[in-house]
């Protein structure tokens, strides 16, 4: 167990470069290598229970069943993708069941921060594999992980659990600042009525935008993808507010960039035809997603105005897609002032109120941390 000093923090660990390490077999180090069980659809009842996959989104999990005798279950371990996403790992701190596309690697005297320590390292063999190479069990078993070690050549668990415990801390003590700086920013909440006790009206979208525009990409083949700097391309989609990815800003990319702070109404992709977006940034976007630009439109008016537009999704589909001519039809419910005016006053405030919120709730947590 990693010991504190007198000041309450952690020792001082070396890094990771000066540690001695060793390769060691998979069976070397989990007690329990099993794959999950395949589940037939009478089987694969909704529940409460986390199901998870092979899938590289939502830590693995993609759905909740029961878990009953047709199922299994594991819990407090790491689960492996051994096929789709395959070669992707996650640390599991809750009980889940497990698809037969999924290995569990437990050890029970493990604690999490190990078990993240070796999730970091697992995943790096990932390169190794791909959508035409499955992972099987014999493979699993003679795959090999590098870990740091003692003088006696162990794995060294309490370092693991030390390095990840000072990076939490870092992290925690980050977010905990980022937090108070935007509460601090955005001031005290101010006392509204509520979205009931306020009066409501109907306006047509593009009377309240001064400019309307397409995106100006030609698709993503023509653009190169980055990891580092660039800008956020937009795709036709309400998920990760529409980001798709990050791409290079070059001579060529360049004139395809829109300013930021507006509003993007989706024409249509996979299931999101009718939603918008509200995009602070500047980024490149394709054809299929229009945007709004108005002065009242800042990150606060945006993000109600977003909620408010997206309760008429409902009418468009792949079979009725969203264009310029059906948005000039579409109206927005908006509060309204006493001279029957959109608030974007009280709209900037709620959307304030309610983000201050929820900033004070996450605060609490990282607090009780």
């Amino acid at each position: 167990m990693p010991k504190l000093d007198e000041l309450g923090k952690y020792a001082e660990i070396p890094r990771l470069e000066e540690k001695e390490w060793a390769h060691f077999k998979m069976p070397e180090i989990f007690d329990l290598i099993q794959r999950g069980k395949r589940l037939k659809n009478a089987d694969h009842v909704p529940g409460m229970v986390p199901y998870v996959s092979s899938t590289a989104n939502n830590n693995g999990v993609d759905d909740y069943v029961e878990a009953t005798s047709s199922t299994r279950v594991f819990e407090d371990c790491i689960s492996l993708a051994n096929s789709g996403s395959v070669g992707t790992a996650f640390y599991e701190p809750f009980r889940f069941v497990a698809s037969d596309h999924v290995t569990a690697l437990k050890t029970p005297h493990l604690s999490k921060y190990v078990y993240l320590f070796m999730t970091a390292l697992i995943e790096k063999q990932g390169s190794n594999f791909n959508f035409n190479r499955e992972i099987n069990d014999a493979r699993i078993r003679n795959m090999q992980i590098m870990l740091p070690i003692t003088d006696s050549g162990e794995p060294d668990y309490g370092y693991m659990e030390q390095y990840v415990r000072q990076k939490f801390e870092a992290m925690l003590s980050e977010y905990r600042a980022y937090i108070e700086a935007r509460i601090a920013e955005l001031g005290e909440p101010i006392e509204l009525p509520t979205l009931a006790e306020k009066k409501w009206n109907p306006f047509p979208i593009v009377g309240l935008f001064t400019l309307i525009v397409p995106g100006k990409g030609k698709g993503l083949n023509h653009l190169n993808k980055t990891d580092n700097g660039g800008v956020n391309y937009i795709g036709a989609t309400n998920r990760n507010n529409g980001v798709l990815c990050r791409v290079k800003e070059d001579e060529y990319s360049r004139s395809m960039i829109l300013d930021g702070n507006c509003i993007g109404f989706i024409k249509n992709g996979d299931g999101s035809a009718g939603f918008a977006i509200y995009k602070a940034e500047r980024f490149i976007s394709t054809s299929d997603v229009l945007y709004g630009y108005a002065n009242w439109v800042n990150k606060y008016t945006g993000l109600f105005f977003v909620t408010a537009q997206d309760m008429i999704e409902h009418k468009y589909s792949h079979g009725y897609k969203r264009n310029k001519e059906h948005l000039a039809g579409d109206k927005v419910m908006l509060p309204i002032t006493d001279s029957g005016e959109p608030d974007y006053e009280y709209m900037e405030q709620y959307a304030k109120n309610m983000m201050l919120r929820k900033y004070h709730q996450y605060l609490a947590f990282l607090r009780s941390r």
